[in-house]
């Protein structure tokens, strides 16, 4: 059974993804020794092709999605299922950044399709659960799938296909924003139409998936150990004033949602 990591990355005119792409490739051959194919398309690609990759795919993105007043092209993950060339593949958001061997345990779960349903926002002091909306149920993540070439996991990903397509339909029936298209939201209500409408928790990574917010800067101590810094507010008795909270972290994964940081750490 071959093993594979498949990494989609649209570049935006405010961000290099396919340079994102390339240091969460090298990271996944070296903590994971997996294979990594890039989705990508034709105006990100660099005059040279970076050995990170076992394989380049080059298709046509859909770019009608729009965050922050500016093109953002996370439309079209459900192609991971038929472009994936490995039995068993690991799709991951190019801004996950891999410091360990903990993602090889995911191909140790006894399902053909998984991902995070809790997160863990790192030094923040609060941390509600996602819903999709106040009056429906708790979100999954699409930042890290591990899925299988099977045929329920096909159909996971069909379903995330017809939710991309009629995604305004299912805003209005479940009561959240259409805009911007979400993989999170589609990914969750594709499990659940498969599932009967139900939650599997075998489907679900047995751990929490750790973002780093906006608010907490990470700064590179080695290649696997980094300092993070946290940003709190005080109340409105204090306004204005702010404290800095500091921890170093070691051989953990974690998903960097500032893109700029991101690019810092891995240059």
């Amino acid at each position: 059974m071959s093993k594979g990591v498949i990494l989609f990355a649209f570049n935006s005119p405010k961000f290099n993804y396919y340079d994102m792409a390339v240091a969460t490739a090298k990271r996944a051959n070296h903590f994971l020794n997996l294979p990594v194919t890039i989705v990508t398309d034709e105006n990100s690609v660099p005059s040279q092709l970076d050995y990170a990759f076992d394989k380049t795919i080059i298709i046509s993105p859909d770019t009608s999605n729009r965050r922050d007043k500016g093109v953002w092209i996370n439309k079209g993950r459900y192609q991971a299922f038929e472009l994936s060339p490995y039995d068993e593949t690991l799709l991951l958001d190019t801004d996950y950044l891999i410091n360990s061997s903990t993602l090889l345990k995911t191909f140790e779960l006894s399902t053909d399709f998984c991902c995070h349903d809790n997160t863990h926002f790192l030094m923040a002091h609060k941390e509600p659960q996602e819903m999709v909306s106040n009056y429906s149920f708790k979100t999954l993540w699409a930042t890290v799938v591990k899925f299988n070439k099977t045929k329920r996991a096909e159909n996971i990903f069909q379903s995330i296909k017809m939710i991309q397509n009629n995604y305004e339909h299912y805003a209005n029936l479940h009561s959240f924003i259409a805009s911007p298209y979400r993989n999170d939201y589609a990914v969750t209500l594709a499990t659940r139409i498969v599932n009967g409408n139900m939650n599997a928790k075998e489907d679900v990574i047995p751990w929490n998936l750790i973002h780093v917010g906006k608010n907490t800067m990470v700064h590179k101590i080695t290649d696997t150990a980094f300092n993070t810094e946290y940003t709190v507010m005080y109340d409105n008795w204090n306004r204005g004033k702010i404290r800095k909270e500091y921890i170093i972290v070691k051989d953990m994964d974690f998903h960097v949602m500032n893109k700029e940081n991101f690019l810092e750490l891995v240059s």
